[in-house]
């Protein structure tokens, strides 16, 4: 660029190229006065941009050249510049109907057409042929290369070449019809004086049903006697050729095989609510040209009876970190007939799977998801195993086997597929560890190194055109949509073998990394005592074969259980009612755990009182009577507070006495001090208390720590969640703003419950000073709320992505024991060390036969496809011309050579590497002296920060 731009006293290309761009706004050197084409004088010269710039001929010359181009854009010379002028004034007429372009000899009238091509919009008059043999005029124009938008008396035409161009740039830049229809304006009048006539209604018909009949060809739909009146579910969809399909690309035995997660098929299931759509039409006046034969599921079929029958179903929003949600731009679903799409999809190579995108009418719901995983599995109920990625699986696997009952019978999943929930990687932090431990995808046997976000990334892809289907109807939709995934899988397909999901690369670094990490974990497990090993191993193994059933435990579960402050004071009452009973005397109809209990709720309430009070600014009338309100309650509950804390703390009266005289203003009831047993010298307490009331304080005030932190880890769960959700599903000024908001609010509930744990542990100080508690109950540190690191449970990193060297935030400490003790702020805990090592290890083993049977499966499915194609050659419709005829044999000729194209380049590229397909190899033995020298390769650096 520096040199064309002439910088650094280099010659200026740059403005060479403007000299030669401004001279071909002249007639460059061509006779000034003669035709170039037949050499005769003219004075009125033209030229054709797309022939030849720069090159003068005479109208007649122009018109001769031109006869079968009427599109070419002319220009004439008027003595001091060029001038467009149409074609059609000059005098041409298309004679249409000859195919070998000659003119009929009986024509009829000339008739005007509008037609939109690659290069702008442009008036044409044309001559149809009216011979005996002739055709209707809807065939004359598509035999030419001409789109009719009507099929009777056409006006308006789109060039095949302007669709194809469309249907290129919508489907990879997500071009909309508009923008489309506006850049051609744009090329025909840039000064918008003489704008065409607008045919932008009839451009949108034509794009609708040109894509529809490319979906249909592709279906190979045009062998078929009457291919375009009647659909099979899904029949139209590219599947994926690396998936298992039992009477495809499996071999006959695979069922008694052993590793039988190789023949599993991996679902993911996500929603997206960026793809919304308004009321703007309905099913009726606007239904899908090929319903429920792609991707997007009928709403008129059994999809929306199903939804229909479980309207009062609500959204799944209660898990921990997901509850933040609660889907937060519900506020803005005012006018939508769908507030976004549900869908399931190829979790290891990312296509999309037949009939398994359904519309959202509000929220997530378990009915849209259920219907959409088991359309999904429609073909595939001869597997043995299925896992479903879903980022909330804990919540969707319940009961699914029950809902599942529900649905059309052809629908429902044999009770002989067993179903495995996974979270994916990214989504696991967000949950609760109970979650994590239970269903991180991995710790799940058989999955290999799939992450299973790869619905994520095809929303990535997706959701680039919302903006264009919200406004359309519901069958236009349907349709846009389907082209859209179908495109994807076409990318998805053909990048398979080279720079897709199975790669070369990604096969060669899994045959590394398994060599190092089984050698990794068998050093490991060496250096530990066999009766341990013996015992971890038998634990680990039980629970992968049974890890569905509740009496089988979970070895990663190592969590650890704090009371609530609900369930203590439960149970403190409880003994204190029973000591009643046994006859100890009962001193206030408060009991002593429902005295502190009151205190500690006086407690919150002032302390979000001052939240309420101290903020800057000035308060509203009505803000001020809300708290003057709170206020007056306030001050009735500490009044029944003092007459129980009065017989159960007597020495708290001349306290109270002492301070009333010595105030010399009124202070807020907010600002009061309840005087609770952690207030007092430890030297004095015992004078001032009951016995046993101030040990009943230190055990409610762990409780409450231990509350404070629970609701912490929530709060940064819901901000890690929500944050994602913004980043992902929203867009729009006002719906970010809202989201900031959400955000702000979650902080808040995060803050207060530090500061309640910050107060709770200085009561304890008071009453037990470094006591057993402080081992787990640390100081809190506003560090360690504003970057509360750590939470996720992931077998290939001890920190998360990116901190290898930070520091693990204690707060995740005590909630669970998944391989960290913090002695000292190092990370220990060999159990938990050994089984992350173990998984390791089984992981990539997993990924590598699970690549290598994938890539034995993809050239046998796109064989088997090619041979479907060849038995497609010959139409079923014998009463058929011969031309159409020839045209069905080369169009299936043409995709059956391509399915061989795409195997012959595969195999190329994966022997290249020297790997073979169809042949067994032993890479253990002839890899291990290579990865031993590469033991110090960067690529292979250290697993754990994969």
């Amino acid at each position: 660029m520096d040199v064309w731009a002439g910088r650094g006293g280099t010659y200026n290309f740059a403005q060479e190229f403007l000299y030669e761009l401004l001279r071909l706004k002249g007639r460059g050197n061509c006779p000034p006065d003669a035709c170039a084409g037949c050499k005769q004088p003219e004075s009125d010269l033209y030229r054709c941009r797309k022939c030849a710039p720069s090159r003068l001929i005479c109208k007649a010359c122009c018109l001769s050249e031109h006869a079968t181009k009427p599109l070419h854009i002319i220009q004439k010379w008027d003595g001091e510049k060029f001038v467009r002028i149409p074609l059609q004034r000059l005098g041409l007429r298309v004679y249409l109907g000859h195919e070998d372009g000659s003119k009929c000899f009986m024509p009829r009238t000339t008739e005007r057409l509008v037609i939109i091509h690659s290069n702008g919009i442009h008036d044409v008059s044309v001559r149809y042929c009216n011979c005996l043999q002739s055709v209707p005029r809807r065939q004359q124009l598509l035999r030419f290369g001409w789109y009719p938008a009507t099929v009777r008396l056409p006006a308006t035409c789109a060039t095949l070449d302007a669709l194809d161009l469309f249907h290129a740039l919508t489907l990879n830049g997500k071009l909309s019809a508009y923008a489309f229809y506006k850049s051609m304006i744009y090329l025909t009048d840039a000064l918008g004086i003489k704008v065409p006539k607008k045919r932008y209604q009839p451009f949108l018909r034509m794009i609708r049903q040109y894509r529809h009949l490319l979906f249909m060809m592709r279906g190979g739909k045009g062998s078929e006697r009457d291919g375009a009146s009647h659909f099979e579910p899904g029949e139209l969809v590219l599947r994926c050729p690396a998936c298992p399909i039992p009477s495809v690309n499996l071999p006959p035995d695979w069922k008694e095989r052993v590793n039988q997660y190789i023949y599993r098929k991996t679902i993911s299931l996500d929603a997206c609510f960026r793809l919304t759509n308004l009321h703007r039409s309905n099913q009726a006046t606007d239904p899908s040209l090929h319903p429920g034969a792609g991707f997007m599921l009928d709403d008129a079929g059994d999809y929306g009876l199903h939804v229909l029958k479980n309207a009062s179903q609500k959204d799944m929003n209660t898990c921990s970190g997901f509850r933040a949600i609660a889907h937060a731009d519900s506020k803005n679903n005012t006018g939508l007939r769908c507030t976004g799409v549900v869908a399931a999809m190829c979790s290891r190579h990312e296509m999309v799977s037949p009939q398994s995108v359904g519309n959202l009418q509000k929220g997530e719901r378990f009915c849209n998801s259920d219907f959409v995983a088991c359309t999904a599995l429609r073909d595939d109920h001869e597997l043995k195993e299925v896992c479903f990625s879903y980022d909330i699986a804990c919540q969707w696997i319940k009961n699914f086997l029950t809902r599942m009952e529900t649905l059309p019978e052809e629908l429902q999943l044999p009770q002989t597929m067993e179903t495995m929930p996974a979270i994916p990687k990214a989504h696991a932090p967000c949950h609760q560890i109970e979650c994590q431990v239970e269903y991180a995808m991995g710790i799940q046997p058989g999955m290999g190194r799939t992450d299973g976000e790869a619905i994520e990334r095809v929303w990535a892809f997706v959701r680039m055109c919302a903006a264009s289907i919200k406004e359309m109807g519901p069958g236009s939709r349907a349709d846009t949509l389907d082209d859209q995934f179908q495109f994807h899988n076409w990318c998805k397909l053909i990048n398979l073998g080279n720079t897709g999901m199975i790669t070369l690369k990604r096969l060669v670094k899994a045959r590394k990394q398994s060599l190092k990490q089984v050698g990794l974990h068998e050093d490991f497990t060496n250096h530990l005592p066999a009766d341990t090993v013996s015992r971890w191993t038998e634990g680990i193994e039980a629970w992968e074969r049974e890890r569905h059933h509740a009496e089988i435990e979970n070895p990663y579960a190592q969590v650890v259980k704090h009371e609530t402050e609900g369930q203590a004071r439960y149970r403190m009452r409880e003994a204190e009612r029973l000591a009643i009973e046994q006859g100890a005397p009962r001193l206030h109809d408060t009991l002593p755990t429902g005295c502190l209990a009151l205190g500690f709720s006086i407690e919150q309430q002032q302390q979000k009182l001052r939240l309420l009070t101290d903020g800057e600014g000035t308060l509203t009338q009505g803000q001020a009577s809300d708290i003057q309100r709170k206020r007056e309650a306030l001050s009735r509950q500490i009044r029944l507070f003092r007459s129980s804390q009065l017989v159960y703390m007597p020495g708290v009266a001349a306290r109270l006495a002492a301070e009333t005289v010595a105030r010399r203003v009124p202070i807020d009831v907010e600002d009061q001090k309840l005087w609770m047993p952690s207030d007092f010298d430890a030297n004095i307490r015992q004078t001032v208390c009951s016995p046993g009331f101030p040990a009943k304080e230190k055990e409610l005030r762990i409780t409450q720590c231990n509350d404070a932190l629970h609701a912490m880890r929530d709060c940064e769960r819901g901000l890690r969640t929500y944050a994602a959700f913004r980043r992902d599903e929203t867009d729009g000024q006002a719906v970010l703003t809202r989201s900031q908001s959400s955000i702000k609010t979650i902080e808040a509930r995060r803050d207060f419950n530090a500061d309640k744990y910050r107060h709770c542990r200085r009561a304890l100080e008071r009453l037990d000073p470094g006591g057993a508690w402080s081992v787990e109950l640390r100081p809190l540190r506003q560090a360690d709320v504003n970057n509360m690191t750590g939470g996720g449970f992931d077998i290939d990193v001890l920190m998360p992505l990116g901190e290898g060297a930070a520091e693990l935030s204690w707060i995740w400490a005590n909630e669970t024991g998944h391989g960290i003790d913090v002695v000292e702020g190092k990370i220990s805990g060999c159990h938990m060390e050994w089984l992350k090592s173990r998984a390791r290890s089984n992981r990539w083993t997993e990924e590598v036969n699970v690549l290598e049977e994938e890539m034995r499966r993809i050239p046998v499915t796109l064989e088997e496809r090619a041979i479907w194609w060849d038995a497609r050659r010959e139409s079923e419709n014998t009463e058929l011309g011969a031309d159409i005829k020839e045209g069905i044999r080369a169009y299936a000729a043409q995709q059956a050579a391509t399915q061989r194209t795409l195997v012959g380049a595969f195999r190329a590229i994966w022997e290249a590497g020297g790997i073979e397909v169809d042949e067994a190899e032993d890479w253990n033995e002839t890899n291990e002296a290579e990865e031993q020298g590469d033991s110090e390769d960067e690529d292979d650096a250290d697993a754990d920060t994969e």
